[in-house]
């Protein structure tokens, strides 16, 4: 059987293997994008012209077709938007236990970059380490976002795969859901969970006050 040659959606949340499943989806020859990270891909502007075509109600994004696969953001958050265009793309949703994942979005995003697709997605309550009620905010988010898309692909199994790269790595359950054979390199490990330290943290602090760089809004 060939190789699944459609499009490729990875709708799961950050810092549930998606990084990982982008380098996966890369070794299998799929051309692949993780988010809208400036050097990503030639264009790619931090979602500066993505948001407004997406606030605007266009779903129809250029990088559609320029890539094979897709991951992170804005991709998890409009996939209502994307089905309709795609109905016979494969959908994956990439999970782990929540206590362990919103430890681990708060050690890796404590002192990062806020990034506008964070703050378009949670407002002020894009850095999850920076409060209790900013970590509640994604727990929130992180259960709906699950729920309502198991419960979307309920009767659409044989375009949907659910995997946990985080908890069992390995290629058998991806190449079984796309016809493709395994490879004979081991499945990559990447982004593992990392705490900025307090230098990378002061230098973040200073770009703000300066406006080199974002700041969470007020509300």
């Amino acid at each position: 059987m060939a190789k699944f040659n459609g499009k490729i959606f990875c709708i799961g949340f950050y810092k549930t293997g998606t990084t990982s499943l982008y380098h996966a989806l890369k070794m299998l020859g799929y051309r692949t994008i993780n988010g809208d990270k400036p050097g990503s891909y030639p264009g790619a502007d931090d979602g500066a012209s993505l948001i407004p075509q997406m606030d605007a109600g266009d779903y129809k994004l250029h990088t559609f077709e320029k890539f094979d696969a897709f991951t992170d953001a804005p991709y998890l958050w409009i996939w209502r938007e994307i089905y309709p265009q795609f109905p016979g793309a494969r959908y994956i949703l990439t999970v782990r236990d929540e206590e362990p994942w919103i430890s681990s979005c708060v050690r890796f995003y404590r002192g990062r970059r806020i990034r506008p697709m964070m703050i378009w997605k949670f407002g002020r309550h894009a850095d999850p380490s920076h409060d209790e009620a900013s970590r509640q905010a994604w727990l929130t988010a992180y259960r709906k976002h699950n729920a309502e898309i198991l419960d979307f692909f309920a009767d659409k199994q044989d375009q949907f795969l659910v995997l946990e790269p985080t908890r069992n790595p390995g290629w058998e359950p991806l190449c079984k859901f796309l016809d493709a054979p395994i490879p004979e390199q081991s499945w990559p490990h990447a982004n593992p969970g990392q705490t900025s330290g307090p230098l990378r943290m002061m230098r973040r602090k200073i770009k703000q006050a300066l406006g080199l760089e974002l700041s969470l809004p007020k509300d």
